[in-house]
This record gives structure tokens, sequence and C-alpha cells, in this order.
């Protein structure tokens, strides 16, 4: 197969008609080279039908059984039951979230095959939120003949089996052909590096024999994962060395300030600066004063003071004439900045403006236009900032919050906003602190500037770790927390499961706490919820009308609550090291505030995640977690490299495949020998169009 071949539109594919076409859009996939590479985030065992008896709380089996009984639940939440049985025992099915025609379908008499993760309460043996599918007996559907792969869908209507079979086709487009790319396969060969062909690693991983290791490859170990990892990993660092040659090449406005200017500033702020935070505002005054633009990563730990030193940098850029942009990954976090600068800016001339997806379309048409006049000085958004009708007059700097939240080709949509044709300085900011290892590999293009220093007050969480079996007592203390004017956060998350358990778990939480209390008023924030009523749920938390606020990973970036001092999180043995720490820094911001940690583990959990909550207990260090991550290599939350958060990464995590770096150096070292259009089959590929590139990761 030719490679411009793999370019020929997804709609070639049988199955795709328009509809169909637009969804897959959506998630990136216009070309069939696109589907190829929308690459299986976990798999599941759908090869076989275990018995109810011998299904096992806690993991994940296929079902099968003949449905006795289906209704609709009333008073409370609504919710739907059915039972089945195979004649071995009756599996309970529970639906939160369900259709009309979802619970008609569920007649007596019918077969019901699922797949879903088990829980036990009692003698009742029950699954949340299962896939399945209903069928006449007579009927019955061929089991899977491989490892089922499962997609990252994002917010498309797309579903699982759809993409399978739309993938399915697409490699049959490839099987009996050559990829057409000897030159790369034969430097993996030589360099000792992987002996599998691209072919191969994508008819594998798209399709893993029944005989494959589960647990090897859903912890992404298997050589066909491996092959694309290094693959993809060497093709960031030819993005790293691209962008610092164009980077070299481009001129900046020199923004210049004098000290005592920048002195007032400082001191009318309501709170002391940190040796940290001053050193670190020195190096980006430095960068700022220089006509090549700035590209800094400030690392900083959560609470460390990062968004006043992103302030001090916009105030610079202010005085230069220069609009600023600080975007946020969240309308959470987005408001918080917003709320702090005008309290900051209060008495200067500066225009503060905020802009989110949930504004109305006068309001945001507003901030278009004077944005595009250069009446607004400093602009702090969300994904919303990268409309079209977004253009800056005298766009100077920009800044990302959480940086690892946005891919490339956003930030480089977002620079390309300032309309005087000048590469606006950027500045990075990071509350995951990123290993040395990395530092000087993925991001060596980045000066980095680091936070080390708490504001003075501040006291470290204290961080417990107890088993399920003590949640009673815990819900016991908390209306002992609360009664001296405190809040708390009550984290629900099955992680490794599915959106819709993370929020049943949140649900009974709620009922299940309001149950064990009697004085305290409960909130609830988790996806399910519409803008609105996540937004008044935050708000009255914020202002102290709700005692306890029972939530999901929502809450991970950005909620700024100082009397906040007990974050409860569950099933913590699921979460990876940095994501814990994360969330842990949502307590004990106010000073000299006693805040605490609980970790509460389910059943009998492994040696890592052990060892990652031993490390919670024993460090707040930010820093030191990322190092002890990366030594476990858990489950690769250091820089965030979800599909869900916009990053780029189709199957690499940086801080779990760091161990493969040096593999991947030893490729782009072999591919400097072959003709460069090698390197830009690799860019095309893993990155797109190569001008994205300019800020690459």
């Amino acid at each position: 197969m030719k490679t411009e071949n793999l370019h020929k539109p997804i709609d070639k594919i049988k199955g795709v008609g328009p509809k169909v076409k637009e969804d897959l859009k959506k998630i990136g996939i216009n070309s069939i080279q696109d589907a190829l590479f929308l690459l299986p985030k976990k798999y599941e065992n759908r090869t076989k039908i275990t018995e109810i008896k011998d299904l096992i709380s806690g993991d994940a089996f296929q079902f099968e059984g003949e449905i006795l009984e289906s209704k609709t639940i009333y008073p409370g939440r609504r919710s739907f039951l059915a039972k089945i049985s195979d004649g071995t025992g009756i599996l309970q099915i529970r639906l939160f979230y369900f259709s009309y025609a979802q619970a008609q379908a569920f007649k007596v008499g019918l077969t019901l095959r699922g797949y879903g993760v088990i829980r036990t309460n009692g003698s009742v043996t029950q699954v949340f939120h299962p896939s399945y599918k209903i069928f006449e007996s007579s009927k019955r559907p061929m089991l899977d003949n491989t490892l089922t792969p499962i997609y990252s869908l994002g917010s498309s209507k797309l579903t699982q089996f759809r993409t399978r079979n739309i993938i399915k086709g697409c490699l049959q487009e490839i099987k009996e052909i050559n990829l057409n790319e000897k030159e790369i396969d034969s430097i993996f060969k030589e360099k000792k590096i992987s002996s599998l062909s691209i072919k191969d690693a994508l008819l594998k991983i798209h399709a893993p024999s029944v005989s494959d290791d589960i647990i090897k490859i859903n912890n992404y170990k298997d050589e066909a994962q491996e092959r694309l990892i290094i693959e993809e990993l060497a093709t960031n660092l030819i993005g790293v060395k691209i962008a610092s040659e164009k980077i070299n090449k481009l001129k900046a406005k020199q923004m210049e300030i004098l000290k005592k200017d920048l002195s007032s500033f400082v001191e009318k702020l309501p709170f002391k600066l940190t040796g940290a935070q001053l050193r670190t505002i020195n190096d980006i005054s430095n960068d700022l004063s220089k006509v090549k633009p700035m590209r800094r990563l400030v690392q900083g730990d959560v609470g460390s003071g990062k968004t006043v030193v992103a302030a001090v940098s916009m105030y610079i850029s202010t005085k230069n004439n220069s609009q600023s942009v600080l975007l946020c990954p969240t309308e959470v976090l987005a408001e918080q900045h917003y709320k702090n600068f005008t309290e900051w800016f209060e008495n200067t001339n500066i225009k503060i403006e905020l802009l989110t997806g949930k504004m109305s379309a006068v309001i945001r048409k507003d901030i278009y236009q004077r944005l595009e006049e250069g009446k607004i000085d400093i602009l702090i958004g969300t994904h919303a900032v990268f409309q079209d009708k977004v253009k800056m007059k005298h766009l100077g700097l920009v800044i990302v919050d959480e940086q690892q939240r946005f891919g490339v080709k956003q930030r480089f949509d977002l620079v390309k906003k300032s309309s005087n044709k000048i590469m606006p300085h950027q500045l990075f900011m990071t509350a995951t602190p990123i290993p040395r290892t990395l530092a000087m590999t993925i991001f060596a293009d980045l000066d980095v500037s680091k936070i080390d220093e708490m504001p003075p007050g501040r006291k470290p969480v204290e961080t417990l770790v107890f088993s399920d079996k003590k949640k009673n007592e815990i819900v016991k203390r908390l209306e002992n927390v609360c009664s001296k004017g405190n809040q708390v956060f009550w984290l629900c998350t099955m992680i490794e499961e599915s959106e819709n358990l993370d929020v049943q778990a949140a649900e009974e939480a709620k009922i299940w706490i309001k149950e064990n209390t009697s004085k305290l008023n409960i909130g609830l924030v988790h996806s399910k919820l519409s803008k609105d009523e996540r937004d008044k749920a935050i708000e009255k938390f914020r202002s102290g009308k709700i005692d306890v606020l029972v939530c999901t990973t929502v809450i991970e970036v950005g909620m700024d609550v100082p009397n906040a001092s007990l974050i409860v999180i569950e099933n913590a043995e699921r979460l990876g090291l940095s994501q814990l720490h994360q969330l842990r820094g949502r307590v004990g911001r106010k000073a000299d505030l006693d805040a605490f940690c609980v970790l509460i583990y389910q059943g009998e959990i492994g040696e890592i995640a052990k060892a990652r909550l031993e490390a919670m207990k024993s460090t707040n260090d930010g820093f030191e977690i990322s190092e002890i991550d990366m030594k476990l290599r858990g489950s690769g939350e250091i820089l965030g490299t979800k599909q869900s958060g916009g990053v780029e990464l189709k199957i690499s995590d940086l801080s779990r495949d760091a161990h493969l770096i040096q593999k991947a150096e030893k490729l782009v070292d072999g591919l400097k020998n072959v003709d460069q259009k090698m390197s830009k089959v690799l860019l095309d590929r893993w990155i797109g169009d190569k001008q994205n590139l300019i800020i690459a990761q």
C-alpha cells in the first residue's frame, strides 16, 4: 500500500456514511491512517461467558442469563433494576441513567449478555451500567475470538461496536500490502529496538489474540504497544528539534519594566511573595526583555503560588501595551483566576475579561469586538478562547495553566490569535512536576523555573490510609470537622472502569452520608449534572452553605475552598500518585489550618498500589512524588496523557514509558542516515500538520 493511500477518506470504508463520518471527524478521524492510529486505551476479554456463581466482586466479567424481571424504582433517585439467571445464580443489573426505550427492551424471557465490574452487597451480586446485548435465546450471537479493544471516543455518538467494525475495515486495507516504510522498520531491526514491523504492530494492537496476556497488554507492556510507543516518542523528539529551530528564527516584542514599577505592583498584593516566586518572576522578566520568544515552563507544587506569578507576568505585558491570555482547562479554574485577578488589579487601569463557553452569544460578541480593538488587556478563558472569532490586536504573551491538558494544535492555534504578526512569548505552568529524565528529553527546548517553596504558614496535609471497612468510622467524624466551621470533599472514583460508575458511586455516597449524619448539608458534583447544577453546588460549597461536597475527579483542577480541611478519597488504590497528590492539594489552602487527606482502599491491594499509598503518607513534596511515580511506573498521570484532556499523544505516556526514551533516541539517531521523508512520515502519522510543532510538547 502506498503511503498516500493511507490518506484515503474514511468514508471509503464500508459502514461510514455522512453521519458516522461527521462523528469520526469530531475525534480527529478523517482518513484511513487516522483510524489505524486511534489506538485502544484498554482491552476486555469477551471470548468466554463466566457463570454467575463464579463472578468475583471487583473484577470485570462477561455474563449471560435469562431476564427474570425488570422494573423502574421510585421514590427517590429514579433507577432501573433487572434480574437475570443462568441457572447457577441470580445477577442484578442496575441503571441510574436510562431511557424509556432501554427499560422497555428488558422483556422477561429474553436473554441478556453483558460485560461489567461485579459488585456484591451482602448476598446480592450486582453490576452497574454494564455494556449489554438483549436477544432471543435462539439467536445467540457469536463470542469474540480476540481480546476486545476499547477506544477513547470523546463526546462523539460513536459506539465501541461500530468503531471496531470501521477499524476492522481499515485493517483489511493493510493486511495484504506493505506499508512502504521498510526504511523505518529496518532501523528498528538494525538498532535492535524491535523486530516487529509497523504493519504487524497495528494488526496485533487492534486485535490481540485470546492467548495474549490481558494484564500485560492492559499495562502497555506488550511488544506491539512498545513498538508504537517508541515510534511516537521518537516523533516527539524530532518535533522538539524542529520547534527549537523554528523558534530561534522568530521574533517577539521586547518588554521592559522599571524595577520600582514592578516592585510597586508586587508590594500592593494582599500577601508577601516567597523567594521562589520572586526568582521565577525575575527569570520571566529577563525572558520578556529579549527579542527571542520566551518559552518557559514553571513547575510549582499544588498551592505554591503559580497564579500570582502569571499575574505579575501579565502586568509586565500590559505595561508594554501588549495583550495577554491565560488559558485554563476548566471553567471552575478560569472563574477562580478571574476573581483573584480582579482583586489583585483593583487599583489599576488594566482591563480584565473572562471568556467561557457558557456565556451568552451577546456577551461573547462584545468580548470579541473589544479584544480585536485592543480594549481588553488581560483575557482569562477556557477552550472558548480557541473560537475563530477570537482575534487580538496586540497579543504579546500566552500563558497556559495546567499545560498538559492542552494539545500541540490547540496551543499553536492560540499563538496565531495575534493580528500584529509578532510571535507571542509563551509561559507554561504545571502543578504536576516533570521528572528529570523527561525534562532532559521531551522538554529540552523549554527553560524551566521551579517554585519549590510554599507560602508561609501553610501546614503540610496529614495523610491517613484506611481500608473501606473503616468507612463508617470516618463518616462519624465528618460532623466533628464541620462543627469547627470547616468543610469536606468526599471523592468517589472508579477510574479504571467507566464514567457512569463514577457517577453512580457519587450518587450512592451522598445518600449514604446523609443517612449516617444528622446535621450536615451534603452537595453533589459529577459529570452527568448540567453546568448550572454543577456551578450552583460549587458556589454553595465555596460560600459555606454546603458542609460536604460529594464529587468525582471533576474537582482535580481548580477548586479552591480555603475552609476545606478534609478530603476523603475512595478507591484511592486506583489512582496514580500524581493525581492523588493533585487531589490532596484541594485542602490545606488556608494558613495555620490543620488539614487531612484520608485515602480509602478496597479489599486486598497489590504491592505497587501499597507503595503509592505509603508514598502519599510519607511526603507532601510534589517533586519527590513525581520521582517515586516514575520509579513505580504507575498509571502515568504525571503529564495527564489522557485523550479526553486534548493531549496529542496517542499511546505513549511520558511518565509510564520513560524507560523507552533511550530506544526512541536510538531511532531518531538512525533516521539521520536515511531520507528525510521518513521523519516526515512519522510527523504526519503521529502529530499531523508539521507547523503545529511550533509549540510542540
